[in-house]
Order: C-alpha cells, then structure tokens, then sequence
C-alpha cells in the first residue's frame, strides 16, 4: 500500500515519468504502469473521488495459485503426502473417523523436526483435495452459555483397534462438561446397560463429583421406549439418577447440535488418542493410553477459544455435586455347574471348582468380568470372553481334585494349554512323568496362599542354581525361602548365622540337603549315559 501511494504521489504531484518513478522506487515498470492505469481508470468514472478513495485504501490482491513452493517441497511434502495415503487406506477400511486432519499432520511434522506453519500445511492438503471439495452452505449457530458444574453430556462413539493383532471394534464412552469443555472417556467391548452403568460410575469417581443434569440423545441404554413425545428411560437410567441424585434430560431425533460438546468430543478425542496408534496389547493398554490423552486435552489451552481452560474446568469440577459412594455397576444370574466343571454363558465356559458339578451358582455379570459366587462365597473371577466363536476361561486351580484321580489327563487338558507359559515348560521338563507331583504342588500352592508367579519364580532360582531335574520338593523349599527373603527386607543382615531365626536356619538346610541330593543324581546319571556308551 505504501509503495502504491508512492507511485501515485510521483506521478500526481511531482509529475515523474513512468520510467523514472520506477528507476526511483527500484520497481518493475509493469507494476507501475499498472497502478498508474488503476489511477487513471478512477479518474474516468462518474465519482472520481470515491473511486480514488478506494484505490488508496484496498490493498492490492495477488494471484499465488501459479507460484511455486518454497517450504512443503522434498521429504517434507513425501510426509504429508503419506500421512494423507494412510488417510485414504483407513476410509476403505472403514476407519474414517480415526483420520488424522490437518492440525494432526502439523503436529506430526513439528514433531519431526520440520519447520511450517499450520496455515501451509492446510493450503498444501487443500490443494491436494480441491478436486473433490464440495461446496457447503453456510448454518449460522447461537452460542449458548452453561453454569459452572450444572450441565454433562454423555454420548458413544466407535474405535476399531488392533488388540493383541485382531481388529476388534470397540465402543468409547464419552463426557463433556458443558461449561470448560472437560473431556473424559473410557473404552468396553459392548454399549451395553452394564458399560452405560461402568462408564458413568468411573466418570463421577474421576471428577470426584456428579453434575446437576446429565444430557443424552436417542440411545437404547438410556431411552426404553416413546410414548407420543414423551420417552420413557430405562430402569438403569433411573437406578444411577436415583443414586447419584442427578437430572436427566434427553435431545429432540436427530438435533445433534442440543448436546454439540460432547458430539465433537467423540471425534475429537478419538483422532487424537487414535489416529496415529492403532496396535495395542490388550483394551487395559488402550484405555491407560486413552485417560492419559484425556488428561493432556484436559490441560492444554494453546488456541483463543481454550486461553482459560483450565481455569473453567477448576470451577466446574468445584461447583459439582458432592460424591460419597460407588454404585455396584453389575447384573446377576443364576447357572448350572456342568459336567466340565463350568457354567454357560452366552456360548461361551468359565470354570468354577470341580466339587460344585451339578449345583446351581450365583453370577455377578460385570462389563469385563464376572464373579461366581456359592453361598455367597466368591469361588471364580474371569475376564469376560467376547468372541463369535465358543470361548473356554479355564483354570487349572479348579480341576486339582479331580486331576489327582486322574492324573494322566493332564497331559491334553485344556486348562494345561491355559496356564502361563513358564508354567507348562516346567512341566513339559520335569513333570510329564509325574503328573500326580505336580497336582501335590499346585494343591500345596493354592494352600499356602503362593500364586502363579511365586512357582515361575521359585523355578527361576533352582535353574539360576545350576540344578537340571527339579522336583516338587525343591520347588516348594524355594517358596518358602523366597518368601522369607521378602518378608526379612528391610531388617538388618546379621554377619552371624546365629542371629539367623530358626525357620529360615531349617529352610537353608533343607535346601542344601536337596541341593547335594540332585547333583549326586545328575552325577549318577551322567555316569551311566557314559557306561553305556
């Protein structure tokens, strides 16, 4: 604007020639020839002043859209151009929502290392897309204004994600807080009445209170049927307003804008938990890795509309409701002890103790687990199985009695097949001919209150000390020695072996005598492969 007032200032006033004012300027001829002609066209018009106000007033616009790039060219543009491919791939697998969008892609590059700008970044995608960019009218939209701690809205939203190298779809539970836009949300296999209850009940624990009134649109899990205008909720519905003494309010069919918040959660925190990892070793993995990108949305305040996020979400989480106690978020059922020690639930079996064949057990159905109690007495806890296909949740702990008369069976059992595996390598090893032994042993483990991995462990240290056969006795005389090694930390370590007590004194002993025992054996038998070969 400047050097175009300058040029009509020469030319107008001073009365420069072309050439010299572009020779005094250091400017091209053509940009002043083309000023003076936008001049001089103003001069023509019927209102030459107003015309002449408005040339020195509006800045001059350029065509860019022929000019070359300077900045997104090399490995640059090849990174981006893949993070769109990548895009393009998760549409034709159905994982459009979880694309990364161009404040993703920016993000990425400064992560890398690359120097642009967040406008270049959009320009180039833009450019990329224009062929298949559609016009879109334009919605004007009211911003509403919410009370501190008054107003949450919940919805679903889907993720697919690879657990444990399967692609398994999965649903995310999501809450908004109304007034500083607080994002918090958790992950189950199913939308279901059980998730619905779990979702709300580990929301109100997080934020250590509960909102005036929870806002939620048409789902299944919260409306249980219409009646004229009026929608009747569903009994979970009134059994967690009731309990955590909160208003509830339902959105219009399809008025997506009534609860807007929480509809831009859903995508927007899962493009940024989702949208750059997919691979996961189990859902806990997913969901520790989805609370901390919560957290991090929660604290960040970068952009004008989010300068005072955190100081929003202060007031809201202290204008809740108090909280004082946890809503059991299960079902029960009843079922029948089969012939296989298990009961059958939706297709799939979990065991329970073989001495309870035939007796009916009390289940208490959770979204990830369930509990089987007899006589109000907890006998299994297992993961729930979620699969297609009939699913087995085995454990070896309950078919110990019935092992011991049937100690051959072990072998190709399929509660064997579904221990941990250092556990069927010591078998495998030193046990596939006493098949009863190992029953004593887990027996004697369960007894004694040793688990799994105090038996993995105990192993370890009989292979650290050179042993080759193991028994039972070796492995229980090191249960016991490794939990008194655990249960003396952070006493003091006496030089003297008489200040030693007299259990752990025993223990050593004992351990010598096997110690010497099973080298005299490997020995014995070291001395007969030479004899006979």
């Amino acid at each position: 604007m400047v050097e175009k007032q300058a040029i009509i200032h020469m030319y107008r006033t001073v009365g420069y020639s072309k050439r010299a004012i572009a020779r005094e300027l250091d400017i091209s001829r053509k940009t002043v020839h083309k000023v003076i002609a936008e001049y001089e066209a103003a001069l023509n018009c019927p209102d030459p002043e107003s015309s002449l106000e408005s040339i020195l007033t509006i800045q001059s616009r350029y065509d860019s859209s022929k000019r070359s790039r300077r900045i997104i060219t090399g490995s640059l543009k090849d990174l981006i151009d893949d993070c769109l491919e990548k895009n393009t791939r998760k549409r034709a697998m159905g994982l459009k929502k979880q694309c990364m969008r161009g404040k993703d892609i920016y993000e990425l590059l400064i992560d890398k290392g690359f120097e642009v700008s967040y406008t270049g970044v959009c320009k180039y995608i833009a450019s990329v897309a224009a062929e298949k960019k559609e016009d879109k009218s334009q919605e004007a939209f009211i911003r509403g204004y919410y009370p501190p701690g008054e107003s949450c809205e919940f919805d679903w939203g889907e993720v697919k994600l690879y657990l444990n190298g399967k692609l398994q779809r999965i649903q995310m539970a999501v809450f908004t807080l109304s007034h500083s836009n607080g994002r918090y949300a958790w992950l189950f296999h199913h939308q279901d009445q059980l998730a619905f209850m779990e979702s709300h009940r580990n929301f109100f624990r997080q934020i250590k209170g509960v909102p005036s009134i929870m806002v939620y649109d048409n789902m299944r899990v919260a409306i249980k049927k219409f009646a004229g205008q009026e929608k009747k909720p569903t009994e979970t519905l009134l059994r967690m307003s009731n309990f955590y003494r909160y208003h509830y309010r339902f959105c219009n069919a399809r008025a997506g804008w009534e609860k807007g918040h929480v509809e831009r959660s859903v995508e927007y925190v899962r493009r940024k938990a989702f949208s750059v990892n997919l691979h996961y070793a189990s859902l806990k993995d997913a969901q520790i890795h989805l609370l901390a990108i919560c957290e991090k949305i929660n604290s960040r305040s970068g952009s004008p509309s989010t300068i005072n996020k955190v100081e929003d979400l202060a007031a809201d989480l202290a204008a809740l409701r108090p909280y004082t106690n946890e809503m059991g978020c299960f079902q029960m059922a009843e079922y029948k002890v089969d012939k296989w020690s298990t009961i059958c639930m939706n297709c799939s079996h979990y065991s329970v103790p073989d001495t309870l064949v035939g007796k009916m057990v009390t289940v208490k159905l959770y979204s990830e687990k369930i509990v089987i109690l007899y006589n109000n007495e907890k006998v299994s806890v297992h993961e729930r199985i979620y699969s297609r296909q009939k699913g087995w949740s085995i454990k070896l702990e309950h078919y110990l009695n019935t092992l011991l008369r049937k100690p051959g069976a072990l072998h190709t059992s399929l509660a064997l097949k579904q221990m941990p595996g250092p556990i069927q390598t010591l078998f495998n090893k030193h046990f596939t001919d006493k098949a009863r032994d190992f029953v004593f042993l887990l027996q004697y483990a369960r007894e004694n209150n040793f688990s799994d991995s105090d038996i993995i462990e105990a192993y370890a240290s009989l292979k650290a000390r050179g042993l080759r056969s193991i028994s039972a006795d070796q492995i229980k005389v090191m249960l016991y020695a490794n939990n008194e090694s655990q249960v003396s930390q952070g006493e003091p370590i006496y030089p003297d072996d008489n200040h030693k007590s007299g259990s752990a004194m025993i223990e050593e002993g004992a351990m010598r005598i096997l110690m010497d025992l099973s080298r005299i054996m490997d020995a014995e038998n070291n001395i007969k492969i030479i004899t006979k070969n």
